[in-house]
């Protein structure tokens, strides 16, 4: 944003934020719908069922047996927020599907790329979803998932720190050959609770998947 729209405009908001209440509203509650969810889940494998989190080979097969799973939590959660509707002071109720479609027809398709603002009175409170600041529960759910950025040299700067907060996630590298995927996956269809999407079958599969996979490769 800030490339594009230049510097020092607060087109990107740096660090903690009243303005950034919304996506913290929203992360909470994709947290509560779907995200807590499977943080317990591997937390339970980790202290019960032999998953260790240091382990490439561990991490890939947690990818094997469970991203599309997440993956469709994401989009089934996606598309019910939505549509569902939303209360805005002043207009109507409406779903984020008919905001964005309805606000293209009025003013037209946009991007990132600099156009005509619209004039602001009170920049420093635009944006700010006043009811949400005083959600204690939203407020508890951003101070536990964002921590300070490095402030620089200057402690009363409130801008752009010298370090960004970033988390790289690699992609695992497969430790079994295309022929051991195959068996893997024939044992795994062989379970008569493959299909069934709820947390005790993912766990059954979890444990049937890491005995599989240990006794492909011969005791050293």
């Amino acid at each position: 944003m800030e490339a594009v729209k230049g510097y020092e405009r607060g087109s990107y908001i740096w660090g903690r934020s009243v303005h950034n209440i919304r996506i913290e509203r929203l992360w909470r509650d994709l947290t509560e719908a779907f995200g807590e969810k499977w943080k317990l889940f591997f937390q339970t494998l980790e202290l019960h069922e032999g998953l260790d989190r240091d382990s490439d080979a561990h991490i890939w097969l947690l990818h094997h047996l469970f991203l599309v799973a997440i993956n469709e939590d994401a989009l089934q959660w996606a598309e019910a927020w939505n549509n569902h509707t939303i209360g805005i002071r002043g207009e109507r109720q409406r779903s984020p599907r008919d905001m964005f479609f309805f606000g293209m027809i009025q003013n037209g398709p946009r991007g990132i790329y600099p156009v005509d603002d619209d004039i602001i009175g009170d920049i420093d409170s635009y944006g700010i979803d006043w009811e949400d600041y005083d959600d204690d529960d939203i407020l508890e759910h951003h101070r536990e998932a964002n921590h300070n950025d490095n402030p620089g040299d200057n402690p009363f700067m409130s801008n752009r720190p010298e370090r960004m907060t970033r988390v790289d996630v690699d992609e695992p590298g497969c430790p079994l050959t295309e022929e051991q995927i195959i068996y893997l996956n024939l044992q795994l269809n062989s379970l008569p609770y493959i299909h069934t999407r709820n947390m005790d079958s993912y766990r059954l599969i979890w444990i049937s998947a890491l005995h599989v996979c240990e006794h492909m490769f011969p005791v050293t």
